[in-house]
């Protein structure tokens, strides 16, 4: 019998990290709710060509998003994560179920980017698409162990600590 295709209808999608140690505690934000498409793809592109990596090969982690403001929202969301320009880590996986080789565990790190305050026409909820290239590398877990794929993009252009 010939693998079903994958239908997303419960994923597991977050942005940031469980930290109790901040000061105030990190929370990573589910973005399930607030989302009703998520995309992460890899690309080559000669702007990110270098003699290591000629290709130029990066991941880009999209979501489509809903607006939404007030307690629990997505505006609330993006600002506990720390706003525009923050880089945070994500996972990502078809179900919240654990990884395994039927349900890879996606993570990685991108940088928040601005998020519009509204996109919308008449009786319209705000809808909008942000786009968040990968820092850095890219791991699939299935439950064995770890497989890093490498995402070359921005690998130099992670803040510094002071």
């Amino acid at each position: 019998m010939a693998p079903k295709p994958i239908r997303l209808t419960d994923p597991y999608i977050t942005l940031g990290e469980h930290d109790s140690v901040s000061v105030p505690p990190n929370v990573a934000q589910d973005m399930q709710c607030f989302s009703n498409g998520i995309h992460l793809t890899g690309d080559s592109d000669d702007a990110l060509a270098t003699f290591c990596d000629p290709q130029g090969f990066a991941y880009t982690l999209s979501l489509d998003l809903k607006m939404s403001l007030g307690t629990g929202s997505l505006d609330e969301a993006f600002t506990a994560l720390g706003g525009p320009g923050t880089v945070v880590p994500f996972e990502f996986a078809y179900t919240a179920d654990p990884a395994s080789v039927d349900n890879p565990h996606w993570t990685g790190k991108v940088r928040i980017p601005a998020i519009p305050v509204v996109d919308a026409g008449i009786n319209e909820p705000t809808s909008f698409t942000i786009d968040m290239v990968v820092i850095g590398d890219i791991s699939k877990d299935t439950g064995t162990g770890a497989l890093v794929m490498t995402s070359n993009a921005y690998h130099t252009h992670e803040p510094v600590a002071a």
